[in-house]
């Protein structure tokens, strides 16, 4: 995990990371711009391969958060019964895994994913539990299984650096989410009285009452920036990832790198179709996964 050239990669791959970030930046400035003209013309309404591209992309996600948090647990319960903490790791390791995944589960199902194909698909507690059986916990037993007879105090490292790097991501989007609520260009198109087109840095303002008034679905003004672009452009470190508990991967890290970013731009590209998102909105998403990503590979030297 330390070798020469998994430590070379480790650099190529932060400076490609870099310099997507700076695409982004100069696709976001394009974007603050000319969202206006882009939008209608890629828009094409409950596109049913949009759609798909979008719930797969999330699901990728979600499903490398079950993965790692498996390889994780399994860390944990490989430690010497003796070890003073290894009932702390496991109950904490289980717990957080569980609540983590529970709310994935959720993100696969909303109405942006596998509820915009499937009508009758509802992002409620029991059909989220049966995501997580079904979709999740398998993919947590996967990766479980291939670290179960390994013990590796630098791999646990290695494995919630990414957790991490994950978790991250995801607040600072939902973060920046919380404070700059902009109408999606799908409900811009519907031509609601007092729901426009609005520029990311000129947030809406009566959100509430438009909601209230229009019967609107609150994730509707969620545009600003692109959740699913972050996550899908995460797969700069999450592909490449694999090698950590696939050795054999090691060696295929820069095409696992190059596959994680054609899927994100693939899903990139599917919530401007859908009308989810403007060039500035996942322009800005691509941008905090670029730097978290930028930041992992930093840190991976740094541990190795």
């Amino acid at each position: 995990m330390n070798d020469e050239k998994t430590l070379k990669f480790n650099k190529t791959a932060g400076i490609i990371c870099i310099v997507m970030a700076c695409i982004f930046v100069v696709t976001f400035i394009i974007g603050t711009f000319t969202d206006h003209r882009i939008a209608p013309f890629l828009f094409h309404d409950k596109d049913l391969g949009a759609l798909i591209v979008s719930t797969v992309g999330i699901y990728i996600f979600c499903a490398f958060y079950a993965f790692f948090f498996g390889a994780l647990l399994s860390q944990a319960v490989n430690l010497p019964k003796q070890h003073k903490r290894r009932t702390l790791y496991i109950t904490l390791i289980i717990v957080l895994g569980s609540v983590t995944l529970l709310i994935c589960g959720g993100s696969v199902l909303d109405i942006n994913n596998l509820g915009g194909i499937f009508p009758q698909v509802e992002r409620n507690v029991p059909q989220m539990i049966i995501m997580l059986v079904v979709g999740l916990l398998p993919i947590s037993a996967i990766g479980y299984k291939a670290c179960k007879k390994r013990t590796d105090a630098l791999l646990a490292k290695h494995l919630i650096l990414v957790l991490s790097a994950m978790t991250i991501s995801f607040f600072l989007y939902e973060l920046v989410k919380m404070g700059l609520p902009r109408p999606r260009y799908r409900l811009v198109a519907r031509g609601h009285e007092g729901v426009g087109f609005h520029r990311w840095y000129d947030p809406i303002k009566n959100k509430a009452e438009l909601i209230a008034r229009h019967n609107i679905n609150k994730d509707d003004f969620k545009s600003f920036p692109s959740g699913h672009t972050s996550n899908s452009i995460m797969n700069l470190t999450l592909f490449p990832a694999l090698g950590l508990v696939y050795p054999k991967l090691r060696e295929k890290k820069m095409f696992l790198l190059v596959l994680g970013l054609c899927v994100g731009i693939a899903v990139l590209l599917s919530r401007m179709f859908l009308g989810a998102h403007f060039l500035s909105d996942v322009s800005c998403g691509g941008f905090i996964a670029s730097v978290v990503s930028a930041v992992y590979y930093r840190l991976y030297r740094k541990i190795s």
